[in-house]
């Protein structure tokens, strides 16, 4: 009965070192984890922060946008206008080519 009570204390012993040891290696992995968590967390915050600047930039780059559009349809305007008298301009010249080609053959 000794070496039986012998056998079951050493057998505890040895689970419960077994045990510590299984419990040192949960808290060392729990502390890499945690680590490699605040590292992805840090990341995350900066990519956020990127994300909030690129969306300001979007905005700025909207806005500047919105405000030409009214310039740029104005410009458009504007070369029609000098485009279409060019054209009067053109139809004027050859009125008067065709004029004085006319009156050449009829000398």
């Amino acid at each position: 009965m000794r070496n039986e009570l012998k056998l079951n204390i050493t057998s505890l012993q040895s689970k419960i070192e077994k045990l510590i040891f299984l419990h040192n290696k949960v808290l060392e992995d729990n502390l890499k984890m945690q680590a490699l968590i605040d590292g992805l967390q840090q990341q995350v915050s900066e990519q956020n922060n990127q994300i909030e600047v690129l969306e300001n930039e979007k905005v700025e780059l909207l806005n500047r946008k919105i405000q030409s559009a009214p310039v740029m349809r104005e410009e458009t305007e504007v070369s029609n206008e000098q485009i279409d008298q060019m054209v009067r301009d053109i139809d004027k010249c050859i009125a008067l080519l065709s004029i004085n080609k006319k009156s050449a053959t009829l000398n």
